[in-house]
């Protein structure tokens, strides 16, 4: 009996599809790949990349502006001048030029704080761009994670689909054959067919399903969609998570719960920002300018100047029509507000942490519980073939047993993806999917 078992799963084996020959792809080597190619990822590097250049000292206000000018002119005009004393000049196409070039540097030497405001805040944007990348990353692997445990548990779907094609067939076979001899009516060998197509549009709708994940698997990927694949059934299940550990992990590293207190510090410089305005500003400003101008009319033939200028320039508004109050006024509120967006994400993380820990180790239960389910699941599957050959069983019966038989198996893989998936979100919820 158990060799006929056997027999089955090698048939189910030989009669898969294609993509059991494809190359396998490990879920390490997607997320490597993912890493380097998808353009959700990379958009939001770009995004790191100018938070990253924009924490400057230029930026902020600290540096000198230089300014270099510069200009060349002539102009041609017909002049008639007449002079009190007698004389007079009638030129025609009489030309000038005019050159003139010139350095400023203007240096803001105080402006209320606001540019060590500034570039702290620079420093915050940046930090918060770093922060949004991993979140990206870590969303983005989520996907790939899921679509590819999602892949393996329909993979073994579509086995056991083969696998219940196959005892169909025989089933079909046996009809057939008692048909034949007389043991057994029309109906048998009809009720038979109608499981037998039942199980084959099953496996089609496997099909379906399979080619449907590999296509959104190879979109996060960056690839052709068409790339066919095979991927590893074995997974490592982590089953010692521990529930203290990854609470605290999650209230340090939560990309969340980051984003918030990084919010939360953007708002406390914004009112640094504010306060800055009630204080005086002090610009230091020099300079070299030169000029030269030639004509050929006029009193004057060329005249030419040069030199350098310097000093300080002391600005303090002193009324701008409350401006500067109100602006404080609403940057105290906006930090409000960020600090209670803080206090909710903390509250939400807390929470999450929570249910996602307890759906974790009830996965675990149930995993266990359908393991030892399709144990048994198959013994009686065994039995009933053995028992359905000596015509003890009747074909409803036999049927009965195959189906909570595929049923079993079914929910096994649905256990084992449920347990994977919410590993991976504990992990990321703690801040350590990265780290795996």
């Amino acid at each position: 009996m158990k060799s006929k078992v056997f027999l089955i799963a090698i048939i189910c084996l030989m009669t898969a599809p294609v993509f059991y020959s494809q190359q396998k792809i490990t879920l390490k080597e997607a997320i490597k790949i993912a890493l380097e190619n998808n353009y959700d990822i990379k958009i939001a590097q770009s995004n790191a990349a100018i938070s990253d250049n924009n924490y400057s000292l230029g930026n902020a206000g600290f540096l000198p502006k230089v300014d270099l000018s510069g200009s060349q002119s002539r102009t041609v005009n017909n002049t008639k001048q007449e002079y009190a004393v007698g004389n007079s000049v009638d030129k025609t196409g009489a030309g000038s030029n005019s050159t003139a070039a010139g350095v400023t540097l203007s240096w803001t030497l105080f402006d209320g704080f606001k540019m060590f405001t500034s570039y702290s805040k620079l420093r915050e944007y940046k930090e918060l761009g770093e922060v949004q990348l991993r979140s990206q990353i870590e969303n983005t692997l989520i996907d790939l994670i899921n679509t590819y445990f999602n892949i393996v548990r329909q993979k073994y779907n579509y086995t056991v689909a083969m696998e219940s094609i196959s005892i169909s067939e025989e089933r079909l076979k046996l009809a057939e054959e008692k048909l034949s001899l007389g043991s057994a009516s029309k109906l048998d060998v009809l009720r038979a067919k109608v499981d037998l197509n039942a199980d084959r549009s099953n496996l089609l709708s496997q099909e379906v399903a399979l080619s449907s994940l590999k296509a959104e698997f190879n979109k996060l990927l960056a690839r052709n969609v068409s790339v066919d694949f095979d991927v590893e059934e074995k997974t490592d299940l982590a089953r010692g998570l521990l529930f203290e550990q990854l609470r605290e992990s999650a209230l340090k590293n939560n990309a969340d719960l980051v984003q918030a207190e990084k919010n939360k510090n953007l708002s406390s410089y914004d009112v640094g920002l504010s306060k800055g305005d009630f204080f005086p500003k002090i610009n230091l400003s020099t300079g070299y300018n030169y000029s030269k101008s030639e004509s050929d009319a006029g009193l004057v033939k060329s005249n030419k100047s040069y030199g350098y200028n310097y000093g300080l320039n002391f600005s303090w508004n002193i009324f701008n029509g409350f401006n500067s109050a109100l602006a404080t006024q609403n940057a105290y509120i906006n930090l409000d507000k960020a600090e209670i967006g803080l206090r909710a994400a903390i509250d939400e993380v807390e929470s999450s942490i929570n249910i996602s820990f307890k759906v974790y180790e009830k996965n675990l239960e149930i995993l266990k519980l359908e393991e030892e389910n399709v144990s048994v699941a198959k013994e009686n599957m065994e039995l009933a073939l053995e028992q359905f050959k000596l015509g003890v069983l009747s074909p409803i019966e036999f049927r009965d047993v195959q189906k909570n038989y595929t049923a079993a198996q079914s929910r096994l893989s649905s256990a084992r993806y449920s347990a994977e998936i919410s590993e991976k979100e504990l992990l990321k919820e703690s801040g350590n999917l990265l780290a795996q």
